[in-house]
């Protein structure tokens, strides 16, 4: 709920996604907390769907959500990463259709950018969530797939060069990740338009003095390990 350019930052997110032809719903899927009530209200405000399960079984969320709104596919996207591209959201949209996948992403150390989606089947969300640990369950929902990549249809995409920059961080964890994109809102953002990703990593190619803001910060151990599992089978 903190502001962007006297917005809240998930409501940008929220209607990014919402422009997206390609998708044929948008739903929020948070927990029962009752600190989680502002954003169920927003996300009704804007017409979205909602879906309020569990603090710690993320990944039963998303099988909850899949399973309520009867969809085959589910794209992820979290909501901390508001400047997600909505670009690759198509392009992994239309290859996992092609490739008739169960898991599409971009693997490698773009994750820790904080503007990558991911597109993964109902089945295997119920596989994981039914066959997978605790530990699978939280977080990092395609930890179970990563960890088994074998028993699943995997279809890997590569980030455009134009927007690959790993040691850019685009997502909001901490303070200053919220000072930077507090700077990119107020320098690009523009009423009844859309953000668009490529246009903020422009404006951090031009001044790198915007990438120090937050660039001292590590990243979690869980998107961490989520590279590790990447470079590791690409290996095998």
């Amino acid at each position: 709920m903190a502001l962007l350019a006297g917005r809240p930052l998930l409501q940008y997110l929220l209607e990014r996604l919402l422009s997206v032809k390609e998708l044929d719903g948008v739903v929020l899927a948070t927990s029962e907390a009752s600190e989680n009530q502002v954003l169920v209200e927003l996300a009704e405000r804007l017409g979205v769907g909602v879906f309020a399960g569990d603090e710690e079984d993320v990944l039963g969320r998303y099988v909850e959500v899949a399973r309520r709104w009867q969809a085959d596919d589910v794209v992820r996207v979290t909501a901390d990463n508001p400047l997600t591209d909505l670009s690759l959201i198509r392009s992994l949209v239309a290859l996992h259709r092609r490739e008739r996948a169960d898991y599409t992403y971009v693997p490698g150390d773009a994750l820790l950018m904080g503007i990558l989606p991911e597109v993964i089947s109902r089945q295997a969300l119920e596989q994981s969530h039914r066959d997978g640990e605790d530990r699978h369950r939280s977080e990092l929902v395609t930890l179970y797939i990563k960890e088994n990549p074998d028993r699943f249809r995997i279809a890997k995409a590569e980030l455009p060069e134009s927007l690959y920059r790993p040691a850019y961080r685009l997502t909001v964890d901490e303070p200053p990740d919220l000072e930077l994109m507090e700077e990119i809102f107020d320098r690009l953002y523009r009423p009844g338009e859309v953000l668009e990703t490529a246009a903020a990593i422009r404006l951090l190619d031009e001044e790198p003095g915007l990438v120090r803001i937050n660039g001292h910060l590590r990243h979690g151990r869980a998107n961490l390990r989520s590279v590790e599992l990447d470079n590791s089978n690409r290996q095998r």
